[in-house]
């Protein structure tokens, strides 16, 4: 699948461009105005390499006018409360790139279009520092991390930035049980611990206090402690919440720097597609899935695959459940 973006004065100047160079057959994943010279974005796909005149994309004579896998994918898409937007995109792409293919392997196909994935690595490059909200769920994946993602020989090393006094060290104790727990109360005192760490070759997974997206002060707190510390930040955030909200806070921690997203109680709602949407909205990688709240059971690996079997499974326990006790 190759993919490229086009740059126009409007819309409808960026889609001539597109169709132009891509043809026809172009899948357009997204468009977007951009804020500071007002120039229009689209980016565009299509199975074929742009430098190859005559080579024709692999679906070029496979869909008809009714699509029944667009058509489903939509459908289920929709009951999952995705935007429209996000809907076309996604079943669009599924639809071409996955024409014969089973139902949820063609919905990873549209979802791998719109989405990027980058899993934790038990051997991070750097330091992993938990931002996010208040109530986020930061606590409990850091202990997940430093229990399950930790290589045996060079455990991940769980540090609570506790500058707040709000007991946030003994959340993160009890989760991690056996797991020895550093407490730091200052951002001087996490720096030190973070440049001990650098030297003598040591990763951390820091549980940092919350910080509110809405606060400009606390936002700045918080950039400013990404850029003095070699840390990567990894956003926290909860899947149930408004998808608007979602995505407003995934955009504000995505200018104080973070690149990936840590998308927790997921299993606690039914209808996924808002949250899923947002963080496409935010351009932020998924790198894990919070599955459940236990402390026992580690994050899953952030897959197009996996996110289609969670939007397929729950679409079709609902459709059963509604067919209960039906004559």
């Amino acid at each position: 699948m190759k993919m490229k973006m086009f740059v126009g004065r409007s819309e409808e100047e960026a889609l001539a461009m597109a169709r132009a160079e891509m043809g026809a057959d172009a899948v357009i994943l997204s468009t977007r105005e951009r804020e500071d010279d007002g120039m229009f974005e689209v980016r565009a796909a299509i199975e074929r390499n742009f430098g190859q005149k005559f080579a024709a994309p692999k679906f070029a004579e496979v869909r008809p006018v009714f699509d029944e896998t667009r058509s489903l994918l939509s459908s289920t898409l929709r009951w999952h409360g995705a935007p429209d937007g996000f809907v076309h995109m996604v079943s669009e792409a599924g639809s071409r790139m996955g024409a014969g293919m089973e139902s949820h392997a063609a919905l990873a196909a549209g979802i791998e279009g719109v989405l990027t994935f980058n899993p934790l690595n038990p051997q991070p490059a750097k330091s992993l520092m938990l931002i996010g909200p208040h109530g986020s769920g930061k606590t409990t994946a850091a202990a997940k991390i430093a229990r399950f993602l930790s290589d045996k020989r060079h455990p991940i090393e769980a540090v609570a930035a506790d500058f707040d006094a709000s007991g946030q060290t003994a959340r993160l104790a009890a989760l991690t049980r056996k797991v020895s727990v550093t407490s730091t109360i200052s951002p001087d005192h996490l720096m030190r611990l973070v440049r001990d760490a650098d030297d003598r070759g040591q990763r951390l997974v820091i549980d940092c206090p919350s910080f509110n997206p809405l606060d400009e002060a606390d936002m700045k707190r918080c950039s400013d402690l990404i850029s003095q510390m070699n840390v990567e930040p990894i956003l926290v955030i909860g899947a149930d919440g408004h998808p608007m909200e979602i995505e407003d806070n995934a955009r504000a921690f995505a200018q104080a720097g973070c690149r990936r997203v840590i998308l927790t109680r997921i299993d606690a709602v039914r209808r996924r597609g808002g949250a899923i949407a947002a963080i496409s909205s935010a351009r932020l990688s998924i790198a894990s899935l919070g599955m459940t709240s236990n402390a026992t059971c580690g994050l899953v690996p952030a897959s197009s695959e996996r996110i289609a079997r969670l939007f397929m499974t729950a679409t079709q326990s609902s459709e059963a459940d509604q067919l209960k006790g039906a004559a």
